[in-house]
Order: structure tokens, then sequence, then C-alpha cells
């Protein structure tokens, strides 16, 4: 008998231990939007929420600031899973103070707290120890950023006007919702947020890192590029070849697109 006792053992060893997960089909690589909180209404801008189980983070847009959350520990429970979090990390952009101050609240909501996630169909519902409720919706993959992350873009038409050669580009990252990109005489980098259910497109915290352009109309486009896209929000579509950017139904940019490894002056 000890030798059978003794043998359950030894296969009992041998068997890998099972980390708890959330289920991979509806979480893992899905990107969460946030519809309701306890205290407040979401902001204007998408706040974002990406758990990754494998490598144990939660990441996300914040509004303002892109942020990593590691997780500690993940446990499954009889009607939920638990998800213990360490400390945030973000940088310190500065936007306007009412999307500063969501922002804030939010990644502090979510920080250093043991965390209850429940996933129902398209919803995923996050409550934390003080029993702050955060509501989520699945972001429809809209496959238009996918042809659109693949190519560099460069403008052809501005306010209507395609009488002219115009240098500026645009390359987007909508992982990390980054856009970086040439004025004709500068590089720029800069933030974006999308609304696939709406295809809109917002600019914001555009930063130029000058550089002497010999050429006035260069400089002219410069100026009137940066400042027509930054704080702005667009409809989009792509169609035969250009990406296009609205506002109140009306052609803003067209920008025609170009193999990336073209993206030099």
């Amino acid at each position: 008998m000890n030798k059978i006792y003794l043998t359950l053992l030894f296969l009992l060893l041998l068997i890998p231990s099972v980390q708890a997960q959330i289920p991979q089909d509806s979480v893992l690589n899905t990107t969460w939007i946030l519809t309701r909180a306890t205290n407040t209404l979401p902001i204007q801008r998408q706040t974002t929420l990406q758990i990754n189980t494998v490598k144990y983070e939660i990441k996300g847009f914040g509004g303002c600031n892109n942020y990593t959350l590691p997780i500690k520990e993940i446990k499954e429970r009889k009607h939920y899973t638990q998800i213990t979090t360490d400390a945030i990390i973000t940088n310190d952009n500065r936007c306007t103070k009412n999307v500063n101050d969501f922002e804030q609240a939010f990644l502090l909501a979510l920080s250093n707290q043991k965390l209850r996630v429940n996933t129902d169909d398209a919803t995923l519902t996050i409550v934390n120890e003080n029993k702050q409720t955060f509501t989520f919706s699945m972001q429809p993959q809209n496959p238009l950023l996918n042809y659109i992350e693949k190519h560099a873009w460069k403008l052809i038409q501005l306010q209507g006007n395609s009488n002219r050669v115009y240098h500026p580009y645009l390359t987007f990252d909508f992982q990390n919702n980054t856009v970086i990109g040439y004025t004709g005489c500068s590089y720029f980098t800069g933030k974006v947020a999308i609304s696939n259910t709406f295809n809109k497109i917002q600019f914001f915290d555009l930063e130029v890192t000058k550089k002497t352009c010999a050429s006035t109309n260069r400089k002219v486009v410069e100026k009137d590029f940066i400042q027509l896209l930054e704080g702005e929000t667009f409809s989009f579509d792509v169609a035969e070849q250009t990406l296009n950017l609205y506002q109140d139904n009306k052609l803003f940019f067209m920008f025609g697109f170009i193999p990336k490894q073209m993206t030099s002056e």
C-alpha cells in the first residue's frame, strides 16, 4: 500500500502546476474601451485597456498618456478572476486639466490593487478594492487601421488645393497611439486617439523638432500643417490608395500612400 501512495505522490509531482488565467479567446490581445466609471463619466478621448495574461501586464491609453500595469498574480475564483497589480508605469505628458484629472484617478484606481475581473460577451467589468467599478466594451477591429499602419502617407491635397507639390508625410503606430512624420522642414511626433465606431481620429501633443528651412513656402506649409492638425478631430476613410481626413463632411487633408522606407527627405 505504501508503494502505491509513493507512486501516486511521485506522479503528482511530475504534473506541472496550472496557472489560472482569464479565458484567452475573450481577453488576450483584445482592446477594451471604457464606457462607464463609478464616480464620473469617461472623457471624450478614449480610455483603453488590454490584459495580456502571457506577459503578465495590463497596457492601455489613459486619455493623455500610455501606461503599463504589471500583474503580480492571477487567481481564478468561482465567479470571477482576481488580478493583483503592481505600481503603474506611465509618462507625464500634460493635456487639459479635465483629461489629466480623469486619467490620474483612473490609473490610481488600478495601481497596487486586487482587481475583480468579469467578462460577459463583449463587456469587461473591473472592480477594485474600494468598490470602484469600471465597465469596458470590446473595441471592434477596424481593418482600415492595419492598412493605414503599413504605409507612410504623403500629403497631396490641403483644404482642396492640389496645385502644388507638398512634402509633409505621416506614419502611424496604433498599438501605441502615436504618429510621427515630416512637415517639409522638420520632423515631428505626437499622439492620436481613434474611435473605430465612428471612424474618427484626433491628433494632439504634436512636438516639432525645429530645423533650418531655406524654403519660405515650406516654412508656411509647416506652420499651417501642424496648426491644422493639433487638437483637431477628423473623420477618415481610405479610397483608391488615399487616406482622406474630413471635417464637417468636407475633405480637409488627402494623403497618398508611399512605402515606409521612402520616408526620408
